[in-house]
């Protein structure tokens, strides 16, 4: 079974993103915190120390998913743990709007952004495991 052919590309923009995210929260991460992304302030005081942890993870997800793009079936694991940290973004998003801490102004920019990322990577994921048990039956 041969890949779909957008998956190279969907994990490059996706990877590519993460990368900048990454370094916008690294090194800008007062801009990344008030300027990037609308609502980051309503989740409480800005903490560049925290903000530049996030941005860490970004950056290494990112770099994962680029190493990905040139072989999805063989470095599979990265795209597994790229769409761990997007299904827990996701759920921490849909907590904190059951809660009350963040509200529905900016859920357009969250569908965006943290959702469909996150679904698009479990597409990947499903797609690599039956391609990977047609190969092995064939």
């Amino acid at each position: 079974m041969k890949l779909a052919r957008w998956i190279s590309p969907a994990l490059i923009i996706l990877g590519a993103i993460d990368i900048l995210t990454g370094i916008e929260m690294f090194f800008f991460p007062s801009s990344w915190f008030y300027k990037l992304v609308p609502g980051v302030p309503e989740t409480g005081p800005f903490n560049a120390h925290l903000v530049a942890d996030g941005g860490t993870f970004f950056l290494a997800i990112g770099v994962g998913l680029l190493i990905a793009s040139r072989d999805p079936t063989r470095h599979w694991a990265a795209i597994v743990v790229a769409a761990i940290a997007g299904m827990m973004h996701a759920a921490l998003h849909i907590w904190s709007h059951e809660e009350g801490i963040l509200s529905l102004d900016h859920l357009t920019t969250e569908v965006l952004g943290i959702y469909i990322p996150a679904l698009i990577l479990i597409a990947i994921l499903f797609i690599l495991r039956r391609a990977s048990a047609a190969r092995n039956q064939g």
